[in-house]
């Protein structure tokens, strides 16, 4: 076989077993395209899905926080919070600053809910207890949701719905329940990064013992004894005004009921002598 052949021979060969590989290749389309075909427009839907959903939280997110800045009465706080459990830490904020707002009331003794110069605008003591009420209520309500979380802002919103706790339970004389309340972030906060909160729960703690303990007063002096006054009555022994003691309201009284005084006339001048007859 000549050289000519061998090369023709091997072309041959060559353009078989590239018709059989693709060959196989459509088969092997024909076969698993579709399903391919439908696995990547899957995953691509997925991922266009999962972009959507990611700036809707966002959007979402940035609406949460808008309503939260832009909030002011309790009531929308607590509407806000309710609504936006799960996103970041919306709820919580929106818990304590309603808290916040109540106990800023109570402290100014004005309704938040009226004008400055309202006939109403005092609290009543009967609102001003609601409201303490409705305060530790938000309070507990953060600081429960976040008793297991030890994570830095975890542990501010504990310690800051703890004191909030203690200034409530305090206004209401239950120096008891402060202390308790501010035992509780003394012991948490040890070893912690907020360490610093532990310190100022003591000094509160302090401060509570000596509101605490007895005050002792001073007792009222007596009153001055009356001043003794002269009041014209009969002569005494040495021939001058006899001395009645008089108290100050008698003597003002004295005083009011006196009547003005007029002044003494000025005396005459005396008659000017005769002259003497002249000698004749």
């Amino acid at each position: 076989m000549t050289e000519l052949d061998r090369r023709l021979k091997n072309v041959q060969q060559a353009d078989l077993s590239e018709s059989r590989v693709n060959d196989d290749f459509v088969l092997w389309l024909k076969t698993w395209g579709q399903n391919i075909l439908l696995v990547v427009l899957t995953v691509a839907a997925l991922a266009m899905a999962w972009h959507w959903w990611g700036q809707r939280k966002e959007r979402e997110r940035d609406a949460a926080w808008g309503e939260l800045s832009a909030a002011n009465l309790p009531a929308a706080l607590k509407e806000i919070a309710a609504r936006h459990q799960g996103t970041d830490a919306i709820a919580l904020m929106a818990q304590m600053k309603a808290a916040g707002k109540y106990m800023t009331s109570i402290l100014a003794d004005r309704r938040f809910d009226r004008e400055a110069g309202a006939a109403d605008a005092a609290l009543t003591p009967e609102r001003r207890a609601e409201w303490l009420k409705e305060a530790d209520t938000l309070y507990a309500s953060v600081a429960a949701r976040t008793a297991t979380d030890g994570s830095m802002g975890g542990l501010g919103f504990h310690f800051a719905a703890l004191f909030g706790r203690a200034a409530v339970a305090e206004d209401m004389g239950d120096l008891k329940a402060a202390e308790g309340h501010l035992r509780e972030i003394e012991t948490r906060a040890k070893g912690t990064v907020l360490a610093n909160a532990g310190e100022v729960a003591a000094a509160r703690i302090a401060s509570l013992q000596s509101l605490a303990a007895a005050v002792q007063f001073a007792s009222k002096p007596a009153p001055p004894a009356p001043v003794p006054m002269p009041t014209p009555g009969a002569a005494n022994d040495a021939g001058g005004l006899s001395l009645t003691p008089v108290s100050g309201d008698d003597l003002v009284k004295a005083l009011q009921g006196a009547k003005p005084m007029t002044p003494a006339p000025a005396p005459a001048p005396a008659p000017a002598a005769a002259p003497a007859p002249a000698n004749p």
